[in-house]
């Protein structure tokens, strides 16, 4: 039976402390914080967004008087946000179709690969030569499988090679049961493209779908060039048509004067005849309050 521990051993080591005097205890541990760190490039596109938004706003004005050099620096930032953009769009594109594919990826490259281990052995084992046409043709087949799972385009939509049955069978596909079924498009493509070399399927790996290509710049921001084009139509169709007779602008309620001269208020809903007869009574007025005073002799 073991002693009992003593209460040295209980309490938490500490060490002396030669310069306080005393004993100092040793510093906690660091405990990192859970909270997960803000993705500083996704405020940096918000931003970059931001900015070819305004810059456009500004374009599609009727009375921006740009400089000729600053209109052309602006429209080469614009292009160049358009283009960090569109980068954007397809990077993420491209992340999200490689977690969609990874599994069904994985799992039909270790079944190609342990198809092409079976029919070499098989093939150092036959002596027999049309066997060995045979096993040959299917060896080529499984291999091709293996580059179609590895090297099939990212950002395009993967076909099953060896896709369950419709059916409610528990039996799980091997590639053994479809190494006759018929294949994919894409994969007669890799079929001839991997004879050029590890290169080419890896530029065909990492290869734009043309659709993409096409429509993303024209969906990178918020305002549509045809929207543009609707507006400036709208601009010379309204300068072009004559005003009616009957709708007549209202003119002003102050004069066009010089820089240094003050503006004169005049009153609404006066005619002419009706300002005047008031500016008569106005003088009458004042010539009456000038002729006589408090302090005339």
């Amino acid at each position: 039976m073991g002693g009992k521990r003593s209460r040295q051993e209980d309490e938490p080591s500490t060490q002396y402390n030669p310069e306080g005097g005393g004993r100092s205890r040793a510093p906690p541990a660091k405990h990192w914080s859970k909270r997960q760190k803000t993705n500083a490039s996704d405020d940096n596109m918000s931003a970059i967004k931001k900015r070819a938004r305004a810059i456009e706003r500004l374009f599609l004005r009727e009375n921006a008087n740009i400089p000729a050099d600053k209109q052309i620096e602006l429209e080469r930032e614009l292009a160049a946000h358009k283009q960090r953009i569109t980068e954007s769009k397809i990077k993420r594109l491209r992340s999200d179709m490689i977690g969609k594919y990874h599994m069904v990826r994985f799992f039909e490259r270790k079944k190609a690969i342990r198809l092409a281990k079976q029919l070499q052995k098989r093939l150092a084992e036959t002596e027999d030569p049309e066997e060995l046409a045979k096993i040959k043709a299917d060896l080529h087949i499984a291999q091709v499988d293996i580059d179609y799972a590895i090297y099939h385009p990212f950002m395009e939509t993967y076909i099953s090679l060896y896709a369950t049955p419709s059916n409610n069978s528990t039996e799980k596909p091997t590639a053994a049961q479809y190494l006759h079924a018929p294949r994919p498009p894409m994969w007669s493509t890799i079929e001839k493209v991997r004879e050029e070399g590890k290169e080419m399927l890896e530029k065909l790996q990492n290869r734009q779908p043309e659709t993409i290509a096409s429509t993303t710049p024209a969906k990178t921001l918020g305002v549509d060039s045809a929207k543009a084009s609707q507006a400036k139509d709208k601009h010379e169709r309204s300068a072009a048509e004559p005003s009616s007779p009957g709708k007549t602008k209202k003119k002003a309620s102050f004069q066009k004067l010089q820089p240094w001269e003050k503006p004169k208020p005049v009153a609404k809903g006066e005619n002419r005849a009706a300002r005047r007869a008031k500016e008569r009574v106005m003088a009458a007025r004042k010539e009456e309050t000038d002729g006589g005073g408090f302090f005339d002799e």
